[in-house]
């Protein structure tokens, strides 16, 4: 059959919608717990953060480390009418906290 490539993964995942609203609510409460239970260990926050991105693991969370990175580091996705992200939004220092 007359089968073109489009360029697009049209099987996996959508980039421009990840993480998903689910995804990035999960992923702000883990980076909330990350950040939590290193100030409790050791009174600061982390100076440094690891956050592992595997391609299946962002296909079957629909982003949730995508959002944990932008949690950890105060960004938040902003969204067009049609849901697709267009956009971060950086939160002020004054708002983090940190």
């Amino acid at each position: 059959a007359g089968v073109l490539p489009t360029g697009r993964n049209i099987h996996s995942l959508d980039p421009y919608r990840m993480p998903s609203p689910t995804a990035w609510e999960r992923a702000k409460s883990i980076a909330s717990q990350v950040l939590d239970q290193h100030q409790q260990a050791t009174g600061a926050f982390p100076e440094t953060v690891a956050v592992t991105m595997w391609g299946l693991d962002a296909i079957k969370t629909r982003g949730e480390s995508v959002g944990v990175a932008l949690a950890l580091v105060g960004a938040e996705p902003v969204k067009e009418a049609t849901g697709r992200i267009v956009k971060y939004k950086l939160m002020p220092l004054e708002k983090l906290g940190r």
